[in-house]
C-alpha cells in the first residue's frame, strides 16, 4: 500500500522568497498555565516532580519525560540559578535589530531537570558560565501571566 499526498486546490500552495514565515500560537497546556499564573500571583517559579522517579523539572510538565508517569506534584523553587549558556542576539525573533544587542542565557537550577531561556542584565565583564543569577520579577500589579512578567536576570 502507498500513500501519495495530492494537492486538492491551489489556495493550498504557497512561494516564499527568502526565509518562509513561521506564524503559531503556542498553547501553555495545563503544567504550563499553572507555572505561569503561579510566577503572576506569588512570584514564585514552580517545577513538577514525578512521584515515581523523582525529578524534577522546569518547566513542569504533565508526564514525566524519564519514566512516562502522569505528574500531578508541583513544588515552589528559587527565583536564582546558575548561568549554564549565553549569547548576544543581535536580532528580534521577526529578523529586526536591536538598536543594541540583547544577552540571553540558559539558566538551570539546582536538582531540577531543564532551564529558563531569558534576557540577562549583566555587565559584559561579569559573564562568566557558572555565575549565580536571580531573576527580576515585574511589579505583582504588572504581572499578565507569561513570560514577560520575567524583566531578566541578573547577577546575584
Amino acid at each position: 500500500m502507498s500513500f501519495k499526498e495530492t494537492i486538492q486546490s491551489n489556495i493550498q500552495l504557497s512561494y516564499f522568497e527568502g526565509q518562509i514565515p513561521v506564524n503559531y500560537q503556542y498553547t501553555l497546556g495545563v503544567a504550563g498555565n499553572k507555572f505561569f499564573e503561579t510566577l503572576k500571583q506569588k512570584g514564585e517559579f514552580i517545577a513538577s516532580v514525578c512521584s515515581h522517579c523523582g525529578v524534577k523539572t522546569i518547566y513542569p510538565l504533565i508526564y514525566c519525560e524519564e519514566c512516562f508517569n502522569p505528574i500531578d506534584t508541583y513544588v515552589s523553587i528559587e527565583l536564582e540559578g546558575e548561568l549554564y549558556s549565553f549569547t548576544k542576539c543581535y536580532r528580534d525573533y521577526q529578523g529586526n535589530t536591536y538598536d543594541e544587542p540583547h544577552v540571553i542565557g540558559l539558566i538551570r537550577f539546582d536538582g531540577i531537570k531543564g532551564g529558563i531561556i531569558h534576557r540577562l542584565n549583566i555587565n559584559e565583564k561579569d559573564l562568566k558560565l557558572g555565575i549565580r543569577v536571580k531573576a527580576k520579577l515585574k511589579p505583582t500589579n504588572k504581572r499578565t501571566g507569561g513570560l514577560d512578567d520575567i524583566v531578566c536576570f541578573e547577577k546575584v
